[in-house]
């Protein structure tokens, strides 16, 4: 599933295939540039107007639809208010709760990196997908504050997928576990996937995602 072998990088060789992961999968400056105005305007925690998003994003109202549509965004029942994009209304095993509001995610990793595109602290409760006990997290834009139990680990796949197929060729396998022996046969049937634990992944993603996302540093 994994193109690269992951246990063969460095922490910083890490870091920059998980950046180059990002703009391989949002390959247009107008897809990365609407990332972070959507994010945070979902965890509102309320339908949102395409309209803003474009006029966050400085771009096109149609483009940033067709944008949107393109990579599988969720919409309301009208078809015309975002409800979802990587960041969710939809209920998934991936309960995020940020500004008060109790939203999900699409996958384990985009809840543990999400605090920093959002700038808030967020919440965190996930099944383990091997034993379903409840891996808790608590995470802010600069670090993670607590994870329970301690010994919690994320998988990790780095497909080349185009942006619409990300949630069923990535998604589905980035989950949390308990601990690295639940997690051990999902890693013997994908050997060159990474297991890793949970602030280290915060760690990865968040220096990929500054690389990214420069202006992040700022905030």
């Amino acid at each position: 599933m994994t193109a690269v072998n992951l246990h063969t990088l460095s922490d910083d060789a890490l870091t920059d295939h998980l950046a180059a992961w990002f703009n391989q999968t949002l390959p247009l400056p107008e897809q990365r540039r609407l990332m972070v105005p959507t994010l945070r305007e979902l965890a509102g925690g309320q339908p949102v107007e395409p309209e803003r998003l474009a006029a966050l994003a400085g771009v096109g109202v149609e483009q940033a639809i067709a944008l949107l549509r393109q990579a599988a965004a969720e919409w309301d029942p009208s078809g015309t208010r975002l409800v979802g994009f990587g960041l969710t209304s939809t209920p998934t095993p991936h309960r995020f709760q940020v500004h008060g509001h109790t939203l999900w995610t699409w996958c384990a990793v985009d809840a543990i990196f999400f605090p920093v595109l959002i700038g808030a602290a967020a919440q965190i409760e996930s099944p383990c997908a091997a034993t379903g006990d409840l891996v808790r997290i608590q995470a802010t834009p600069t670090g993670v504050e607590r994870v329970d139990p301690a010994g919690g680990v994320v998988s990790i796949v780095t497909p080349a997928v185009d942006l619409a197929e990300v949630r069923q060729a990535v998604c589905v396998a980035q989950n949390f576990y308990r601990d690295a022996d639940a997690a051990a046969p999902w890693q013997a049937k994908h050997p060159q996937a990474l297991l890793l634990p949970v602030a280290k992944v915060f760690a990865l993603y968040r220096r990929a995602a500054l690389r990214v996302w420069p202006q992040l540093r700022a905030g």
